[in-house]
């Protein structure tokens, strides 16, 4: 896709419930604009018209390509400063340092969309 194909994909994903569809390695890939909360919108991604939950705990083709990866710590930011007074070598052996990791099926910012499709993918084809 071209400079010019980028910029239309976004003026189009500026007004809600309008639908991007893009070709990306044989995969259709829809984007559409919708509101998350109150107050904050985003671009929500449909593979092949669907969105299935085994994507966003799997490590699978569909979340790696187009999905947001998400990592948290299993311990709160209060948690950690209560703990930080146990030796390292103490927390890791209790497993007190661990993350866990999701995909997000939806993104907030354009260009990120932008740039992880372009990474992972070797051809982005828009279609009407």
């Amino acid at each position: 896709m071209t400079n010019e194909d980028w910029k239309e994909v976004d003026k189009k994903l500026h007004s809600f419930y309008n639908t991007v569809k893009l070709k990306c390695d044989g995969y259709e890939v829809s984007l559409v604009l919708e509101r998350l909360n109150q107050f904050k919108n985003a671009i929500v991604v449909y593979i092949n018209g669907a969105i299935k939950g085994e994507w966003l705990y799997c490590e699978c083709e569909e979340s790696r390509r187009f999905f947001r990866k998400v990592t948290r710590s299993v311990l709160s930011p209060k948690e950690k400063k209560a703990i930080s007074k146990i030796s390292k070598k103490l927390q890791k052996e209790l497993g007190l340092n661990n993350e866990y990791s999701f995909y997000c099926t939806y993104w907030t910012s354009f260009s990120s969309l932008k740039k992880q499709l372009i990474k992972q993918n070797s051809s982005i084809e828009h279609i009407m």
